[in-house]
């Protein structure tokens, strides 16, 4: 008896194979494209260099952009920041040496491997072999009508014909001016002088600047409708394209570009090129150089410390010393900046780093403290004995997470807003077809604050995986939990993670499940094979289907498990529809029943 229930059930068994051979697609963020220029249908000649302008986003980051000519990769660049940005603009250059119709593409990749295309078509002409080369003038016969006039004395001395009539002698015209054509338009720039943030400035991490290079238009036609692009390096602004003042051939203009400096500590540069109305990059380049020091690293004073002062009396007089901001983030910068003083003998720093150091005046220092810390600036009069004296406090707020963007969680999805520490939104429960709101405190990595539906409860969420998961609850003990678009859920999460299953195999009593759920698309491994299905929502359930396959052979079958939807160390379910598969993890028991 045991033997002819076995067999149908080891027959079934060995069928858990033939879905995981198959690929699985995982719903992943794409990048989104767009080429700037050229337009579509752009006619070029054989030899001319066509200058590809694209930007592309990517909440993940962008890491890469590549250029692809005809399915041929003929460039790629990649982004100067490793973990990519979320604007990338580029321009991207190709010669076109053969005549006909090409397909330009611009494929940008994201931090997590992800491509999107954008693409144009081009039409490339044949060089006629005429170049717009000087005008040689040609001797060619004249007709008479367009002859000037011959002067009188000519026809006097004039041959006469046979009958009388003065023949004219043609007498060679006088030399006239050849008109002469307008030079060729030529573009050309020449950078004048940094108006602002000479090369080498020093900023905090976040902080805000106007880059402006004064720039003079050495060419011999107009700058109308021209642009200032990015070309490569750090762009630190929030855009790679900025209008061009329109300018005459010998007059300047003042480029001006908003900018923020790095989060990161290091040096960093970015290049710019102006760029005419047909999409051709020309002149100068122009380059803005920064440098964002690591708190370790000092700022070289300005000015010596002043000699002593033998003649100061009484009380130094008045100076200033202020903060370049009174708060900042952990791990960012503050430059402290302080007067010209005098009657006084010396002057001290001290606080954080300082223990009444000598410092010059005026001067400057810049600090990174890890907490609250205040400053205090002492001038002193030897000879009198008196003091003056100023403190700074600079207040430092702890890291707090970043909450902010789309989550797909455990039972829906939800949109998250941040300022700050603060924290608003909206999420969907697929399991009941309800909307409700979020708002929370971030404190570190966890955000504490409540959701509002029909009635209100307490929820917690805490990140995790370089704040792409989160894990949590609402009202103390459900489960709450999620991931960014694209990111497979955290361990213990819905189905994500570890199982113990049940089903009916006398070898396999305790067979070993491992599970990884992308939004609703769940992929693993069994003991015996491989697993995939998508989950739905019913009767307070997510609910799996999918298939299994086994591994050894060609055997495959159909699976449904039912995990309670604010739960996550049981499962119910079966196999094939009649058999029992179950799981539990966690320290639960086995549920009871089994199947479902």
């Amino acid at each position: 008896m045991r033997s002819a229930l076995i067999f149908p059930f080891i027959f079934v068994v060995l069928g858990f194979v033939i879905i995981a051979c198959q690929p699985i697609a995982t719903q992943q963020s794409k990048p989104t494209v767009i080429i700037a220029s050229p337009p579509s249908g752009s006619l070029y000649t054989a030899g001319e260099e066509v200058v590809v302008q694209s930007t592309s986003t990517d909440p993940l980051g962008v890491t890469r952009v590549a250029l692809i000519v005809d399915g041929n990769t003929v460039r790629e660049d990649p982004s100067p920041v490793a973990q990519g940005q979320a604007q990338f603009s580029v321009l991207q250059s190709w010669v076109a040496t053969t005549a006909g119709q090409h397909t330009i593409t611009v494929r940008a990749t994201n931090s997590q491997g992800a491509t999107a295309d954008s693409g144009i078509i081009i039409n490339v002409k044949e060089q006629t072999g005429l170049q717009p080369t000087a005008i040689i003038a040609i001797a060619t016969a004249v007709p008479l009508a367009s002859l000037p006039p011959l002067p009188t004395a000519a026809s006097t001395n004039a041959p006469s014909t046979p009958n009388g009539v003065v023949t004219p002698t043609l007498v060679p015209p006088a030399e006239t001016a050849t008109a002469t054509l307008p030079p060729p338009c030529v573009d050309n720039s020449k950078f004048v002088t940094d108006v602002t943030i000479p090369d080498g400035t020093i900023f905090t991490p976040g902080a805000v600047f106007t880059k402006t290079w004064r720039v003079q238009n050495n060419g011999n036609c107009a700058w109308t409708n021209f642009s200032l692009v990015f070309v490569s390096g750090t762009q630190m602004a929030a855009g790679g394209i900025f209008p061009v003042p329109n300018t005459p051939p010998g007059g300047t203009a003042d480029l001006t570009v908003p900018m923020t400096a790095p989060a990161n500590y290091g040096p960093y540069q970015g290049t710019w090129r102006i760029r005419n109305a047909a999409g051709q990059l020309f002149g100068t380049p122009l380059t803005v150089i920064i440098n964002v020091p690591s708190p370790a690293t000092p700022v070289p004073p300005t000015h010596t410390p002043p000699p002593t002062i033998a003649g100061c009396s009484g009380q130094p007089n008045e100076f200033t010393f202020s903060a370049s901001s009174p708060s900042i983030n952990a791990g960012q910068s503050v430059t402290l900046s302080w007067s010209a003083i005098t009657n006084a003998s010396a002057a001290f720093l001290d606080g954080g780093e300082f223990s009444n150091q000598g410092v010059e005046t005026p001067g400057n220092r810049t600090v990174s403290p890890n907490s609250t810390t205040n400053y205090t600036l002492t001038a002193v009069c030897n000879n009198s004995g008196q003091t003056r004296q100023h403190s700074v406090t600079i207040n430092v707020n702890a890291n707090v997470g970043n909450f902010a963007g789309h989550w797909e969680h455990n039972f829906g999805w939800m949109d998250l807003t941040q300022n700050g520490a603060q924290v608003t939104g909206t999420y969907h429960n697929s399991a009941d077809g309800g909307n409700g709101t979020i708002a929370g405190i971030v404190t570190g990595n966890t955000l504490n604050g409540t959701y509002q539906k029909i009635n209100s409860n307490s929820i917690q969420f805490v990140l995790g995986n370089n704040g792409n998961t989160f894990n949590g609850n609402w009202g103390g003990s459900n489960q709450w939990c999620g991931a960014r678009t694209g990111v497979s859920f955290p361990s213990n999460c819905a189905y994500d993670g570890n199982w113990t299953t049940h089903y009916i195999n006398p070898d396999n009593p305790n067979c070993q499940m491992a599970l990884s759920q992308v939004g609703t698309h769940v992929t693993g491994t069994y003991c015996l094979g491989t697993v995939a299905g998508d989950i739905t929502y019913s009767g307070g359930a997510l609910v799996l289907t999918g298939t299994w396959q086994h591994t050894a052979d060609a055997l495959n079958g159909s699976l449904t498990f039912y995990l309670p939807v604010y739960t996550y160390k049981q499962f119910q379910g079966n196999y094939n529809g009649t058999l029992d598969w179950c799981g539990h993890r966690g320290g639960a028991p086995e549920p009871s029943p089994c199947k479902k």
